[in-house]
Parts: C-alpha cells; structure tokens; sequence
C-alpha cells in the first residue's frame, strides 16, 4: 500500500488553512511542503516562517521539499519549523551528506532527491544515512509538466538498490490517477499529488487517488 501525500503549493493560497482543514478531515498523515527560494528553481514558495506557521496550525507530518541553492545555510531554520521529514536535493550542493547527517541529528527522516536527470547510482554511498529518496518525475519548480515516463524505470531500479533496507520511495511530479497507479506499481511508497487534487472536485479526487494506491 502507497500513500497520497497532498502538495501545498497545488491548494489556493487564498484558503490556505481551509485546505489545511479539508486534509485534516480526510485523515491526511503526510503534508509535501516545497521550500523553493527563486534560485535553484525559478519560483518562490514557503519559507521556514510560513512552514513553521502551518505546522503549529496542523497535527500532519510535514515533509519538506528544499528546492535551494546552498541549502546548508537554511537547514537549521528547516528544522526549526517542525518539520518530521526534510529532503534536500543532491544536486544542490556538494555537502549533502553534511546536510543528511544534520537532519538524522536532529532527530527527522532524512531524504535525497533526484532530478530527472540524475542517475539513482549517485546515492549508493548515502544509503547509511537516508530514511527515503524522492524521485523528481518533472523538473522542479514548474507546475503543469509532464509526467517522464523513463521515470518509472528509475523507480524500480531504485527499489532494487533500497532492498533489505528501511528507505520509503517518494514520487514528485505530474501525478495524476493513472500516474498515481503506475508508480505505486512500480515501488512508489509515497505519492505526491497537486493539481490532480486541488481542483474543482478536491473531495471525490482525494478518495479516487487513494483508491488506486491501496
């Protein structure tokens, strides 16, 4: 069984704490948080004053996406929040096992992210140090992308590498239904949804993307 988790950056920031409430209703155990900073990707999203805000307002787990350049300068704000999962991508910085050992200090899950573009070999030697790897399925920081359907073979190439282990793989981009469903067949533990959600009928497609993970 996979689960749903619900992207903030996908709701309407203009309900942001009626969405809040309408997860909370639906029995959401996981929010995906994007931290993004304008630089390492091209928009701006939370930062760790309005993460920490929601997640005094909130009883979810927050797992927060750090899409920033030099995120070693911001992980202690990060952790500050609250934050149960934090993830950092590995092409952002060349300290990221500094950044993973900080994280797993502080007591939270500990997650390195992939671009597309970037082989899942290059986390052969972080394994010791990761409770989950976050497989980027678009380009971040756009919404409204594509699904990379090449994607799915790095999923399963990376569950064969996490085997015998207690590593989770997280999913992130242009999930929808069938997406949801393709992915979590392919060893997806964690699936993150946004517009596919957030929409008209946010209700009925919620228990519709968590029916196909099951």
């Amino acid at each position: 069984m996979a689960q749903i988790l619900p992207s903030i950056f996908g709701a309407d920031i203009l309900r942001l704490r009626d969405e809040i409430t309408f997860l909370e209703q639906e029995q959401t155990q996981i929010l995906h948080v994007d931290l993004m900073d304008g630089t390492y990707v091209s928009n701006i999203a939370f930062g760790p004053n309005q993460i920490a805000a929601m997640k005094k307002a909130s009883t979810m787990v927050f797992d927060v996406h750090m899409m920033l350049a030099n995120p070693e300068r911001h992980i202690d704000d990060v952790i500050k929040t609250g934050a149960e999962m934090i993830s950092v991508h590995y092409e952002s910085t060349p300290h990221v096992h500094y950044i993973l050992q900080k994280i797993k200090k502080a007591g939270r899950k500990a997650g390195v992210v992939l671009n597309p573009g970037t082989p899942e070999s290059v986390i052969e030697y972080l394994l010791d140090d990761i409770d989950y790897v976050l497989i980027m399925t678009i380009n971040p920081g756009q919404p409204g992308q594509t699904f990379i359907e090449k994607s799915l073979e790095k999923i399963r190439n990376t569950k064969k590498m996490v085997a015998g282990r207690d590593i989770q793989i997280e999913v992130d981009g242009g999930v929808n239904i069938e997406i949801a469903k393709k992915v979590k067949e392919a060893g997806a533990d964690l699936i993150v949804v946004g517009g596919a959600l957030f929409n008209s009928t946010p209700k009925e497609s919620y228990q519709a993307l968590k029916a196909v993970v099951q």
